[in-house]
């Protein structure tokens, strides 16, 4: 799995999910593309991401549903989309986020992410 997290997830999650599951290749947006796409719209971000098959980690409840509503209206697809609250995996907790994402990433496996939409859980 290919993995973009939003400016909400912190930068040391990258380096915690790099050592429980080597095998997702993480990206922080700050850092993905130079950077290029931090200010970007979210469009512009899931466009972005469906270039590469990334699936994009999000704490923005607030736009990104909305947008994944017009896409599904217009018959567009996405690579993927985690949501996450930070009622449930606080942002601001690296190993936290890294072992949710982790035991995320183990149930669905090798599955295509196309139109995947999933909410972040704790991990058991």
């Amino acid at each position: 799995m290919k993995l973009l997290t939003d400016v909400h997830v912190a930068r040391a999650t990258l380096g915690a999910l790099r050592k429980l599951a080597p095998g997702i290749e993480t990206e922080h947006i700050a850092g993905w593309r130079s950077g290029a796409l931090l200010h970007a719209t979210d469009d512009e971000i899931l466009l972005a991401c469906g270039t590469e098959k990334r699936v994009f980690l999000t704490y923005d409840l607030a736009t990104i549903p909305d947008l994944l509503r017009r896409w599904i209206a217009e018959e567009r697809s996405h690579s993927g989309v985690i949501f996450a609250d930070e009622n449930t995996v606080r942002p601001n907790s690296p190993a936290e986020v890294a072992a949710a994402v982790a035991a995320l990433a183990e149930e669905i496996g090798g599955a295509d992410t196309t139109n995947l939409v999933r909410f972040l859980l704790p991990a058991r």
